[in-house]
């Protein structure tokens, strides 16, 4: 139990080696179990030397720090050196003038390497990644993390390797061409991790050319045109793709970040569930099925188009969707009132093709689209939209936006129609709604429920589970 006690120490550094002053039997304890002794930051000659004799043949984990607060020292580091064949992972962080010391300190093999990242900040000209670093062999390596380096992907015999992140992708050099990247994709069949940032395509594959990632779980893609490596991998049913990619444009925002043909993407077939949030500085999309998952993060440009023109756009986006089997949607945040008809607004063009859309739920939007589009009097057809839904949940923040008698005749209206008319729940944020007046609402509806709170909920939280993507969402750069 003593030997767990350095996993809660927030300094695992130093307080590891107070723990061995306690007493005699502590220090026997701690000084003993050579995994506790296998960090090093090479920051003093002194604490490096006695990590390397405690660590004994475990292997070690060196992180590599050079900034104007703190700096790794080169003699601590050459104590290192001749224990390079147990190295277990590098991580270094700092500025490009640390890659010659890299060069000469580590450039025999390492068979024990399982992770590798390398950031070298915003310098100009950008460094390009030694290909003779560990002898140019990083076949245990399990993930390769770069930023800031100009690189042409040279490795091969890769058959470990889970993870790749290239991140900050110089676009001053010579990128990686599409061919390069999908001979390193060839090289790592255990590939099940990739997230690439400001790639571009200098040049591209032979036609015709697909390579299989067949362990895929995310793709993470940030670029102007992020579609632009879509067409020549073979994505596996149930990975998940992020798209990341500026817009400036009045076209859809999601189509022009897909490639042409849908087929490339086996993972948009049978969306049941969308989220959407749509506000003044990003846009985000993410559809979710038994295949698997899409999320698109769109982010404004200096002049991009104004908020109206997004959001109708993205709305009409879906169209070229299959949203047959769509069951959820959730939106955040439209705050469009569209001038056509509601037989022409994306709205009702959207519910149209979701005939199997069983609840939606409404945060801090204009709802009057969605209640028209819900009110089959409003059209000239007369077209009930989303015959079966069971469940609509409205979040108000602005009582203004509450429409108590269009939701009294869109219930009216559905109910003489003998279409399903759905359960309502309402929320109140912030601002309280006249709850007798919310009351009257149970006359038109099979269920009323009223809440009040004072946080709405996350965008992505609503329907299904948003995974680790929630994280993605707040790093956009």
């Amino acid at each position: 139990m003593l030997s767990l006690i350095p996993d809660y120490l927030s300094d695992a550094g130093e307080g590891l080696i107070t723990l061995t002053h306690v007493c005699r039997g502590w220090r026997e304890i701690f000084t003993s179990r050579s995994p506790l002794w296998a960090s090093l930051d090479c920051q003093d000659v002194h604490k490096t030397l006695t990590y390397l004799e405690r660590s004994k043949s475990f292997p070690l984990d060196i992180h590599l720090k050079r900034s104007q607060y703190q700096s790794y020292r080169d003699d601590a580091l050459l104590l290192a050196v001749p224990h390079v064949s147990r190295l277990g992972s590098l991580t270094v962080d700092g500025t490009a003038s640390i890659i010659p010391a890299l060069i000469r300190r580590f450039s025999c093999p390492t068979p024990l390497l399982k992770k590798l990242e390398i950031d070298v900040g915003f310098d100009h000209p950008p460094p390009t990644f030694p290909a003779t670093l560990f002898g140019g062999d990083l076949s245990s390596l399990r993930l390769l993390s770069l930023a800031g380096f100009a690189t042409s992907l040279p490795w091969r015999n890769l058959a470990n390797l889970t993870t790749l992140k290239l991140f900050r992708v110089p676009e001053t050099v010579n990128l990686p061409s599409i061919t390069q990247l999908l001979d390193f994709f060839e090289s790592a069949p255990l590939l099940s991790d990739i997230e690439l940032r400001l790639i571009s395509v200098p040049s591209n594959p032979p036609p015709g050319r697909v390579v299989p990632i067949p362990h895929l779980k995310k793709l993470t893609l940030l670029s102007c045109t992020p579609s632009f490596l879509l067409k020549y991998l073979s994505i596996p049913i149930g990975a998940s793709l992020v798209l990341n990619f500026p817009f400036g444009g009045e076209s859809s925002p999601i189509l022009d970040c897909l490639p042409g043909n849908f087929d490339d993407l086996k993972n948009l077939s049978h969306i049941t569930t969308i989220s959407l949030l749509l506000d003044e500085e990003a846009n985000y999309v993410r559809f979710h099925g038994p295949s698997g998952e899409l999320h698109l993060c769109r982010i404004f440009l200096d002049e991009g188009p104004s908020l109206n023109v997004v959001q109708s756009q993205t709305f009409r986006s879906f169209k070229k969707f299959n949203l047959s089997n769509t069951q959820r949607l959730a939106v955040t945040m439209y705050d469009f009132s569209p001038r056509e008809t509601v037989d022409s607004s994306p709205i009702f063009q959207t519910l149209l093709l979701m005939d199997n859309l069983r609840i939606l739920t409404l945060i801090e939007c204009k709802n009057l689209p969605f209640i028209h589009a819900l009110n089959p009097e409003k059209n000239n057809s007369g077209t009930v939209a989303c015959p079966n839904l069971e469940d609509l949940t409205l979040y108000i923040k602005k009582p203004s936006r509450f429409n108590i008698s269009e939701l009294r005749e869109m219930a009216s209206v559905r109910a003489g129609r003998h279409a399903k008319c759905p359960s309502l729940t309402i929320v109140s944020l912030r601002e309280m709604l006249p709850k007798e007046e919310v009351f009257t609402l149970r006359e038109y509806f099979p269920h009323v429920e009223y809440k009040v709170d004072v946080v709405s909920p996350r965008w992505d939280t609503l329907p299904g589970d948003p995974g680790d993507w929630q994280g993605e969402v707040v790093t956009v750069p």
